[in-house]
């Protein structure tokens, strides 16, 4: 499994990170900041994608060969979390199809467990497959989601998150089944929440502005 580390490549994944760590981010410009962290993202991951060449007639009737996606990628989304980060995919991949997964975490004795209880996701896709969702902490939510597709026999599977842990990491090296994760930031640690430490808080919250009771 391939790990990209954006904000290692490029300082401005730096900034964006600035602005979505801080307490002081509002829902408003949290969004628009997650949006930015989607479309650099996308931008990235296009590497991952087969490209075909394509001629087209310039205004001046010149020609040109340039690309494009032979097959667009299925961009899946984690409700509710990664709909802002989603949008900034969308806007990089216009037309490209959307799944969507909803999973509840469950946090037991300790330990915390992933049920899905929404998923609407095509019987078949040919092409890449991105799972999005903003904090790759434990790695069960992505994991549950990587089962889904391969039982419908898709990939190859990416995942793009805006901060992931190393333990997250490590599942999902042993899960298998998932070509590469590209992320802004790889976080040392979870605490005993199973939050991504120092992290963005809860991306869920920040982005809907609501808090569950």
């Amino acid at each position: 499994m391939k790990l990209v580390v954006v904000s290692e490549r490029v300082p401005l994944a730096r900034w964006i990170l600035l602005h979505l760590r801080s307490k002081e981010t509002g829902t408003r410009e949290f969004r628009e900041w997650m949006r930015r962290a989607g479309a650099l993202l996308a931008a990235h991951i296009s590497s991952e994608l087969e490209w075909v060449e394509k001629r087209v007639t310039t205004p001046l009737e010149a020609e040109a060969v340039e690309l494009e996606p032979r097959n667009p990628p299925l961009l899946v989304g984690v409700l509710g979390a990664s709909l802002p980060l989603l949008e900034g995919f969308e806007t990089l991949y216009p037309g490209a199809p959307i799944g969507l997964v909803a999973a509840r975490r469950v946090e037991e004795g300790g330990s915390v467990d992933i049920r899905v209880y929404y998923e609407r996701l095509p019987s078949r896709h040919e092409g890449p497959v991105v799972i999005i969702d903003p904090m790759l902490a434990t790695g069960y939510t992505v994991g549950a989601i990587v089962d889904l597709l391969r039982e419908r026999g898709m990939g190859p599977l990416i995942v793009a998150a805006v901060i992931a842990s190393k333990p997250g990491i490590t599942y999902l090296e042993s899960l298998g089944g998932v070509t590469a994760v590209y992320t802004l930031a790889l976080d040392p640690l979870l605490d005993s929440r199973f939050f991504i430490v120092p992290g963005l808080g809860d991306a869920g919250d920040r982005s809907l502005g609501v808090t569950p009771p």
